[in-house]
């Protein structure tokens, strides 16, 4: 049968010809056997009509060729492929009356012949295809499929088994099924049977020799789930996920194909419920704008907000790139009420010029410069975007009364030890005075790291497995929170509807991880083993800390509604006009760029909160030259 097989898939188009020729001569004489119930009598009448025969034969014959029946892969012989053949026998059939008419044989021809040999035609065509398909489907599980464990005996396990029923490539043969449900116990679904439960694993696995466990449990805890896997690992079988019924919605998905375990899934963060019809309400017929729209944040921002029908979505970034990427995914997805604009939020006219020609009445405000060691040393620019970039945006959504303005803010705003967290500090001060005397809602919300996002420590990680390491991590005891990019989004789109102007929002981002526990896992997912790759330590860099936190011990955390979000009631606020003398002195030694003089106000900005500068302004008073200078200025702090 396997010569057979590779024959016609050498010489396909011949053999399916040769065959449906055959098939309308065979089933031309079987009609007339069963006409004649078998007698004699068959053979010589079928003798007689030999030219009528070709003319079938040779009409059919055309109607194959015009319907291409032999083009399709036998082994993928489905309903469509019955379909086509129906077609092309049908008008055959119609032609070969209306010639055999015209040319008066059709009287030679009994009656019930035109209705008997189409019918056989149909059978024998599918009967041939469907023999083929069949012989491939066994010669494919005998030597390719995988035979398969599924964890899980509910809805998810039901779709993906009818699912890949419907699949043309069979890749995987279900031996069985495990479920802590013990009413399922010696059932079957969809003819797999239910062995018993999860903790039976790895005895399920070496009694039926199992080569891959396929998790099809959409709501399972993220506890499970890890035991699961590391159970797999003991026993050395690979693992595979069954996207939820979600993934298969946003990625515009066909089917149920499992895919591999991502580090999102085993870092213990337990779906989010959000209230999805007050963030609808918040955000339908609005026109809504997104600074740093290209960005990781930004742009699954600009994703998650579309879902939600606004009147028009505005993207800002300063990056052509970035703007080229999002626009085109976004119109790639039927996006059709989006803008871009390529602008620096820094840029004070043009900024002023797009808030009044679009007039949105809310805005993210997601753009930031965010990598620590490179802003130690690029002081000005850190300010100028962080910091100055957010009191432009701001100004002119009060000028043009956007209704709520939304700040995107970071975990390292808290106690911060380094630039960048210095100046988001300061950016949610300013928005947080701002609140006091304007029409618009400022809003800030602070979480931590996102998996994936640019510039984070898990694509740098990837790439050094993919060399063959080593992965560096900066210190043993470094610890960081973790979330993914739409869990981060959906909870700035939740706390930007229920924020009523001041608030600072915390996101509850679970329990901090070890970085060198995220890097062993990511050894184990690129299937590696620990001994292959090494991992060294390579110190902490500028600005780092050991770990982060996601609030300031004297800030008060009040639940929301939504039990993910909190709510920081902090206690160091400074009034406008303080702040407001500040900004303007800041924007004044950064046009003189006089550093020592910009580090001291931002120390005086952050109060007792700015310990991290009493090392970088001690060291710069070293600096004679840069003294000296200063007593000459006429700023005063």
């Amino acid at each position: 049968m396997m010569n057979i097989l590779k024959f016609l898939r050498k010489h396909s188009m011949l053999a399916i010809l040769t065959y449906d020729i055959s098939a309308v001569i065979v089933s031309w004489w079987i009609a007339f056997f069963v006409r004649y119930n078998f007698s004699l009598i068959s053979f010589a009448v079928i003798r007689h009509e030999f030219k009528i025969q070709l003319i079938v034969a040779a009409v059919h014959v055309l109607f194959y060729w015009g319907y291409k029946t032999y083009r399709p892969l036998w082994r993928f012989f489905s309903l469509p492929e019955v379909q086509r053949l129906s077609k092309a026998v049908f008008y055959a059939w119609i032609v070969n009356i209306a010639i055999l008419f015209s040319l008066h044989d059709l009287v030679q021809v009994p009656k019930s012949i035109w209705f008997i040999y189409p019918l056989w035609l149909i059978l024998l065509l599918g009967l041939g295809r469907a023999i083929i398909r069949y012989s491939s489907d066994k010669q494919i599980a005998s030597y390719e499929l995988k035979r398969i464990l599924i964890v899980g005996a509910g809805k998810g396990a039901e779709l993906f088994l009818r699912e890949m029923a419907r699949w043309p490539e069979k890749k995987y043969q279900p031996i069985a099924s495990l479920d802590d449900d013990e009413t399922l116990k010696g059932k079957e679904i969809r003819g797999v049977p239910v062995l018993g439960s999860i903790t039976q694993l790895s005895e399920v696995v070496k009694k039926e020799k199992i080569e891959l466990v396929v998790i099809a449990i959409p709501s399972i805890q993220t506890s499970v789930f890890c035991e699961i896997i590391n159970a797999c690992e003991k026993i050395q079988v690979p693992v595979r996920v069954l996207p939820s019924l979600k993934e298969i919605e946003e990625k515009n998905a066909n089917s149920l194909q499992p895919r591999e375990v991502l580090l999102e899934d085993l870092l213990g963060r337990d779906p989010v419920q959000l209230d999805w019809d007050n963030i609808k309400n918040f955000l339908f017929e609005q026109v809504v704008l997104v600074s740093g729209g290209g960005g990781s944040i930004g742009s699954e921002l600009c994703h998650q907000i579309l879902r939600l029908n606004p009147k028009k979505l505005i993207i800002l970034d300063h990056s052509e790139f970035n703007l080229y990427e999002v626009e085109k995914t976004l119109l790639n997805n039927g996006a059709k009420n989006i803008c871009i604009e390529l602008i620096n939020i820094t840029d004070l006219d043009m900024v002023n010029y797009v808030i009044k020609k679009y007039k949105p009445s809310i805005i993210f405000h997601a753009a930031a410069y965010k990598h620590v060691p490179i802003l130690e040393f690029q002081v000005f620019q850190a300010v100028k975007n962080n910091i100055l970039g957010t009191k432009v945006l701001a100004d002119a959504a009060v000028k043009n009364n956007v209704k709520k303005f939304i700040m995107v803010s970071s975990d390292k705003a808290v106690n911060p030890t380094n630039i960048m967290g210095a100046t988001k500090r300061i950016a949610e001060l300013f928005c947080q005075s701002y609140n006091q005397i304007s029409e618009t809602a400022f809003i800030t919300v602070r979480f931590g790291n996102v998996i994936g996002s640019t510039g984070s420590v898990i694509p740098l990680f990837k790439k050094q497995i993919e060399s063959g390491g080593p992965l560096t991590v900066t210190h043993p005891e470094m610890t960081r929170y973790f979330m993914t990019i739409k869990e981060a989004t959906q909870l700035i789109l939740q706390a930007g509807s229920q924020g009523n102007g001041g608030e600072i929002f915390v996101l509850d981002m679970g329990k901090p991880v070890k970085i060198i526990n995220l890097a062993r896992e990511l050894i184990k997912l690129s299937g590696k083993k620990s001994s292959e790759i090494k991992i060294i330590f390579s110190g902490l860099r500028p600005g780092e800390k050991l770990y982060e936190e996601l609030f300031y011990d004297k800030e008060k955390l009040i639940k929301t509604e939504q039990h993910k979000i909190l709510k920081a009631n902090s206690e160091y606020q400074l009034g406008w006009n303080d702040i407001r003398e500040e900004f303007n002195f800041i924007e004044r030694v950064c046009l003189e760029h006089n550093e020592y003089l910009l580090m001291k106000s931002i120390q005086k900005i952050l109060g007792k909160e700015g310990k991290f500068l009493e090392k970088i302004s001690a060291n710069m008073l070293l600096k004679d030259n840069a003294i000296s200078t200063m007593k000459d200025t006429e700023i005063v702090l």
